[in-house]
């Protein structure tokens, strides 16, 4: 019998290593070298399109394309540079699954073209006249969109392709499995390819399970690596490892494969903390890096929450006249709405908004979510919530110290009260000061349940473990973005 299973596992093996002839020549790059890929070659296009600009522009009538004429004018070349790096990652062009994208990545770097078009327009017309070159950067525009454009297609094109995909292999077919596996279906992993799980449940060997096959057991983990040709192995289990999985996975990573939790790659792919899958000693582990520099970083914070609060203030001044006028017209009720929430450590504070509800809109005492199409909303409201000015009050909590700009909302204390009870590490968002945009609002809208309330503690914990000054500037660009645009909730 045991000579039986040997000979079917090495037919199986056998199967396996001749069933992907044309994955012998592969370059599976990690996302941390796809990324620096695309800073440097972006950096190579950006320099071409000045010195294309350059040439041009001489062609057109200024002195002679010489080497003298390009380096009196170097400077060019790292100010364009920067610029673009800043404008693109502000736009997630140098996030991964985002760069798999053709059709996001074309219009996301048209608008990287339009911003340093108008940043130079800004420049231009606080300058003296002709002070800047207009036709050169007008060349320059033209040629650093199609070039781009057509490098990242190029890059869209040849990194999706099944010879630079990373195959992935789960350890574990139960919910963890199963989440991550759908995940790694979705559109954000395009650079992925899940081959199958490896499961020690005997009902679940040889069948499919979110779309992938079982494929053997831990037992079966270094020789299925080997066969399917696994860059990564993803561990999804939520029990204590046994040994021999423990070796197994060792002899993997000694064999040059990637060894990964679940959680860590979900993360990475959906910018979301799974806490549905995590326990205690991940979630410590994953937050004990926010001790380092505690103290220069929140005064760092703390220093933008003031300049952006004043800023902030002035903006409340010049618009309070005209928001009072159109809320007191609309029902003749008060101006403004408080509210008590949980801040800092579950310390209570008053929120301060524009009223964008009718008056008496919780008359029963009994605390509502906030829904979409909520019609509790007047139509005034409506439109202060779509241009997020309802906020914009709340300049005086951050000023308070009692916000911060961007951190977790301030949630209701009787609703945390009744999440904490569904949702595991749901306190976890009260080590942060809450903040009037976050990173949760630019990735989801209003929850009015508790499935929406998970979904925005990931997005919550995500930041809370990458807090950092430009996660707070991304954070920022986007929320601008999104008032521009009207696109509120």
């Amino acid at each position: 019998m045991g000579t039986e299973l040997q000979t079917a596992e090495t037919s199986r093996i056998a199967i396996g290593q001749t069933a992907h002839p044309a994955l012998t020549l592969r370059v599976p790059l990690p996302f941390s070298e796809r990324r620096a890929l695309l800073l440097v070659v972006d950096a190579f296009v950006v320099a071409g399109a000045v010195l294309a600009a350059l040439y041009l522009w001489a062609w057109a009538g200024t002195p002679a394309f010489t080497l003298d004429f390009v380096r009196a004018r170097w400077f060019w070349f790292p100010l364009l540079t920067a610029a673009w790096w800043f404008l693109a990652a502000l736009l997630d062009l140098y996030n991964v699954p985002v760069a798999g994208r053709r059709a996001e990545v074309t219009w996301r770097v048209a608008l990287v073209t339009l911003g340093l078009g108008i940043g130079y327009l800004a420049v231009y017309f606080v300058l003296p006249r002709d002070a800047l070159p207009r036709l050169f950067f007008l060349f320059f525009s033209a040629v650093v969109l199609v070039s781009t454009v057509l490098w990242r297609w190029t890059y869209a094109t040849v990194f999706t392709l099944p010879p630079l995909s990373r195959r992935v292999l789960i350890v574990g077919a139960g919910w963890a499995g199963r989440t991550l596996a759908q995940a790694l279906s979705g559109r954000e992993a395009a650079d992925y390819q899940a081959v199958g799980f490896v499961d020690d449940d005997p009902e679940k060997r040889g069948t499919d399970v979110a779309g992938l096959p079982v494929l053997g057991s831990s037992a079966d983990l270094r020789s299925l690596a080997r066969a399917h040709h696994v860059d990564e192995v993803v561990l999804a289990v939520t029990h204590t490892m046994r040994g021999q999985l423990f070796q197994a996975l060792m002899d993997c990573r000694a064999m040059g494969i990637r060894v990964i939790r679940m959680p860590d790659l979900y993360e990475q792919l959906t910018r979301r903390v799974p806490v549905e899958h995590v326990d205690e000693g991940w979630a410590l582990d994953a937050l004990n890096g926010l001790s380092t520099l505690a103290h220069l970083g929140r005064a760092t914070k703390r220093a933008v929450d003031l300049a952006c609060g004043l800023v902030g203030l002035v903006g409340l001044g010049l618009a309070l006249p005209f928001v009072a006028l159109v809320i007191w017209l609309n029902d003749r009720g008060p101006i403004f709405y408080t509210q008590v929430r949980s801040g800092l450590d579950g310390k209570l504070f008053r929120v301060l908004k524009f009223r964008t509800m009718c008056a008496g809109a919780e008359e029963d005492g009994h605390p509502q979510w906030a829904r979409q199409n909520d019609d509790r909303v007047t139509r005034v409201g409506r439109l202060l919530r779509k241009m997020r000015l309802d906020e914009l009050p709340q300049v005086i909590n951050v000023l308070r110290g009692e916000m911060s700009v961007v951190g977790p909302r301030p949630e209701r204390p009787e609703f945390i009260a009744e999440l904490e009870q569904h949702i595991p590490f749901y306190r976890t968002r009260l080590i942060v000061k809450p903040g009037l945009t976050g990173w949760a609002q630019i990735h989801y809208g209003y929850g009015n349940s508790i499935k929406d309330a998970l979904v925005k503690l990931q997005y919550d914990l995500y930041y809370i473990r990458h807090q950092s000054a430009w996660l707070d500037i991304y954070v920022i660009f986007r929320t601008v973005g999104a008032v521009l645009r009207g696109s509120g909730v």
